[in-house]
């Protein structure tokens, strides 16, 4: 009944959330454990101390000597703002930081969230353990006011997953141990944006009427998809001090569907290049389409070394292969109005470049045990950010990150410890230089966003470890 009760809530929670990813780059997320971003996750497939060990490294549920429940959630508190300095829209105007004209700066467009994940793992004999674990492993969550003066090419960019993970372990021998997981995950996306069906240009009649600057529509795409993975690990004690665990996890391929919508639908205004007029269109239905999205796979190693009785250091690498995410494409599955309105060629909705570039992450961190009742941890973590300077976008302002953390373990029995853990994200401006690009990769009209991004990022996190 205790599995079945933290299952509901852990799922229920997740799919409440949508999570920014400050706290790792791209749209990845590092909290599955309180415990973990005590030392900003270094060592985590190293080192087993809780039933959290399902996610980090599933080899590593054979060092348990009882069955285990763990729970715990991440409050983020997170802030961004962004400085322009020019927007053009497809008419070729220019609005500047100094004369904005209907425009904002788009306010803060990151909002605080809760991250949970729970997980439970038992050792089945000597040799063979399980586990299953709750958590989010994917989601980002970008959100400007309406008027926000890029909006054209980003509104709300919102991504939530929830992963269920089915773990065995085996024991090979003293050792050396090896693991299996299935990552079963659903995602939910949204991508939403500004329309500018009357471009303004104050110089080009008929375009030339001050009643049509600003955005005259909202458009917006919605939808989910199942999807299986697989992760693949082992654990080696080279010595009694010394371990060197390993965890792959494989890429998946998720096609996200629902529909495309705009917000006003009814008698639209629409100017036409072919007949430099504006025309009418009676009614604008919604019209099914799909958001392609694969999230890439990801290679951890990690080290965990005993130098004394207390102390013990802990150091990671991950590797991800961001890569495969080339673009926000929204393909119509379905003929309609809204896939004629975009001016991409059949077939395509929206696209959005991104080009994003494979990345390493790096921590290093330690674990020291003052007495029976207290661990206390800390961490430091260098984190790359997959965007480049050409191609990085409103919808996601990604730059690299490095963040410190500190936390620590207290035994209350020897039933029930809690950890808990603290970090702060030291970010850098980045500067935005974005296009509305075709298909081809190339600019397709006039619109283009520059200015200067700012973000800051806090998190606290805690969790509850129940031996059965």
């Amino acid at each position: 009944m205790k599995q079945r009760v933290l299952v509901a809530a852990i799922t229920a929670a997740s799919l409440s959330i949508a999570a920014p990813s400050a706290f790792a780059s791209g749209y990845k997320l590092n909290e599955q454990s309180a415990a973990g971003a005590g030392t900003a996750y270094a060592g985590r497939a190293a080192v087993v101390q809780d039933a959290s060990i399902v996610f980090y490294n599933p080899a590593g549920m054979v060092k348990l000597e009882r069955a285990e429940v763990t729970a715990g959630a991440s409050y983020l508190q997170l802030s961004g703002s962004f400085s322009p300095e020019s927007y053009t829209n497809t008419a070729g105007k220019t609005y500047t930081a100094e004369d904005m004209g209907p425009y904002s700066d788009g306010g803060d467009f990151l909002s605080p969230a809760t991250v949970p994940f729970g997980y439970f793992a038992m050792p089945i004999n000597d040799k063979f353990a399980a586990g299953f674990g709750i958590f989010v492993p994917f989601a980002t969550n970008t959100d400007y006011d309406d008027d926000f003066i890029g909006g054209a090419l980003a509104d709300q960019t919102k991504l939530t997953s929830v992963e269920f993970q089915p773990a065995f372990a085996y024991r090979v021998n003293d050792q050396f141990s090896v693991g299996f997981g299935l990552d079963i995950t659903y995602m939910k996306g949204l991508l939403s944006k500004q329309v500018d069906l009357i471009p303004y240009n104050d110089e080009i009649p008929p375009l030339a009427s001050p009643a049509i600057q600003g955005f005259e529509n909202h458009y917006e795409v919605e939808g989910d998809d199942w999807q299986i993975g697989y992760n693949l690990s082992m654990m080696w004690d080279i010595n009694s001090d010394i371990t060197l665990g390993v965890t792959y996890r494989s890429e998946m391929d998720f096609k996200l569907e629902g529909d495309s919508k705009f917000e006003k639908k009814e008698n639209v205004l629409v100017f036409s290049a072919a007949n430099s007029a504006v025309v009418v269109i009676p009614y604008i239905g919604n019209q099914a389409s799909e958001v392609p999205i694969t999230t890439p796979q990801s290679l951890t190693v990690s080290y965990a070394h005993k130098l004394t009785n207390k102390l013990q250091l802990v150091a990671g690498v991950t590797w991800t292969q961001w890569s495969v995410f080339k673009d926000f494409d929204v393909k119509s599955t379905e003929p309609g109005v809204i896939e004629s309105l975009s001016d991409l060629g059949p077939g395509y909705i929206g696209h959005i470049e991104e080009n994003w570039n494979d990345t390493t992450a790096v921590a290093v961190g330690a674990n020291y045990q003052l007495n029976d009742d207290w661990l206390l941890r800390a961490g430091y973590a260098n984190d790359q950010s997959p965007a480049s300077n050409t191609y990085r976008t409103a919808r996601v302002p990604d730059n690299d990150r490095q963040w410190l953390s500190a936390g620590a373990n207290y035994r209350i029995n020897n039933d029930l410890d809690v950890d808990f853990a603290f970090s702060y994200m030291f970010f850098e401006d980045v500067e935005v230089n974005e296009y509305n690009r075709g298909l081809d990769g190339a600019p397709k009209d006039k619109t283009n966003l520059k200015g200067e991004y700012s973000m800051d990022a806090m998190g606290v996190s805690f969790q509850v470890n129940y031996k059965i």
